[in-house]
């Protein structure tokens, strides 16, 4: 037996089917629109107008902006911080190895949150620490995601290699940066430094908008590049999809 209240989930189903009209909509076309018969479909647009959540202009209904507001309140008070402490912690739990929460500032990634890892050998790193883009997967996931005139203007840039793996030449960046959005994350395989792995994802605001990059560090001297990222990079991809869920992103 369903625990579906069949007025809610109508009720559902028409402020859905009118927030996804263009135009001012009629009784028949949302009838045939949400497969709700007229009778109730009238019912609830009168109760919905009565609530202020819909406007009648004539025989055609609209939503106010009564839902916007109603849905701003949460999102104004759920910072990127809030959202994001709780999963970090979590990540920490479950992988051992520093966590950390970085966002875009001007042209480096600026660490806004850092958990030391639990393990002997652990990447150090610190809250308000920036950090080249072109070699970290946090900041290629903020560059990979970034806009596009930004990104021409900062892969035309000469670099530096910090180890022997950074990549560095244009052509090698934009492929990384393609992969990059195709994939959803990014791998740092020592290109930051020697003996540092990394694994990176995107976070979402409700708007769909990359915000911010979370990910793991780990040294290589805990196991494998390879091995490592296969534990980290699940873990993190869960983490990034948990915070974007939080901040209202629907995928």
């Amino acid at each position: 037996m369903s625990n579906l209240a069949p007025a809610a989930e109508a009720s559902t189903k028409i402020i859905t089917f009118l927030a996804e009209c263009e135009q001012e909509t009629g009784i028949s076309e949302i009838s045939r629109g949400t497969g709700i018969n007229k009778n109730m479909v009238f019912r609830i647009l009168n109760t919905l107008e009565n609530e202020g959540w819909v406007y009648c202009n004539g025989q055609k209904y609209s939503l106010t902006l009564m839902l916007f507001g109603l849905a701003s309140k949460p999102i104004a008070r759920l910072s990127l911080n809030t959202a994001a402490t709780p999963v970090l912690y979590d990540l920490l739990s479950k992988t051992g190895e520093s966590t950390y929460l970085g966002i875009l500032k001007d042209d480096k990634v600026l660490y806004l949150q850092h958990l030391d890892g639990v393990k002997s050998v652990r990447v150090a790193g610190r809250v308000g620490g920036e950090y080249d883009l072109y070699c970290s997967a946090p900041g290629k996931v903020l560059l990979s995601y970034a806009d596009d005139g930004f990104i021409e203007e900062y892969t035309s840039r000469n670099f530096e290699k910090t180890t022997q793996n950074t990549i560095t030449e244009k052509t090698a960046m934009l492929k990384e940066i393609e992969n990059i959005r195709k994939n959803g994350y990014a791998i740092d395989k020592e290109e930051f430094g020697n003996g540092i792995t990394c694994a990176a994802a995107p976070i979402y605001d409700y708007s769909g908008k990359v915000i911010a990059a979370i990910g793991c560090s780990a040294f290589t001297s805990n196991g494998k590049c390879e091995e490592i990222i296969d534990e980290l990079l699940p873990n993190v991809l869960a983490a990034a999809k948990e915070i974007s869920t939080r901040l209202g992103r629907t995928l």
